[in-house]
């Protein structure tokens, strides 16, 4: 995949990691899987919140997006933590996502949309020397399984504060996540290289994306 200004995307195909026969097991980590799965559903609305950046699509902020309960409904390793400092855009909330070099940040649990999904969020990585942040989707079907992956994305490193490109599986992937019956999922974000000085905050989801 190629990898392009920090936070300007250019989706060029997806990379997928299918486990058709045989679901794995989720992590028990997203045990408050199966009750989104059999209850949940999409907000029926969502705010034009990157508006300022001529993005007039409407996002919901993913459960504890902003980190502003610390890690509930993440799942961190590798030195991966919630720290103290916000994103300068909105005026709402005092924490973020640290992700040091060798970490991984795997977010709450969310809903799909009935045609796609796409995502957005508030990222920075002033002074860092990796390689970039990937950006990868899993994919949730009942029962807690999980049934595959995509990567989205590479945000290039070294950058301040700013709203990420819009995040989406264009390209036809769209078609593949009704066949292998997925119903929800989850962000994860991997510094790649050394020298990480990333963070995250915000973590909004478009379900309603259709083109």
């Amino acid at each position: 995949m190629a990898r392009t200004s920090m936070f300007r995307f250019r989706f060029a195909g997806p990379l997928v990691v299918a486990l058709a026969t045989v679901a794995l097991a989720a992590p028990s980590a997203n045990a408050g899987l199966i009750s989104g799965l059999l209850g949940g559903s999409c907000p029926g609305t969502g705010t034009q919140v990157f508006a300022p950046w001529k993005d007039s699509a409407s996002y919901y902020l993913a459960p504890n997006g902003g980190l502003e309960n610390g890690p509930t409904g993440w799942s961190l390793s590798g030195g991966a933590s919630v720290v103290s400092g916000n994103e300068p855009f909105l005026p709402t909330g005092t924490h973020s996502l640290s992700l040091p070099s060798g970490s991984t940040a795997t977010g709450p649990v969310t809903c799909i949309g009935p045609k796609n999904v796409a995502l957005r969020m508030f990222g920075s990585d002033a002074a860092g020397t990796d390689s970039g942040l990937r950006v990868r989707v899993l994919w949730y079907g009942l029962l807690n399984q999980l049934l595959g992956a995509t990567d989205f994305a590479v945000f290039a490193p070294g950058g301040g504060w700013y709203p990420t490109s819009n995040v989406s599986p264009r390209g036809g992937f769209n078609l593949l996540i009704p066949l292998v019956g997925s119903t929800s999922a989850r962000v994860q974000l991997t510094p790649l290289g050394s020298g990480s000085s990333w963070r995250i905050d915000d973590l909004y989801i478009d379900p309603w994306l259709t083109s």
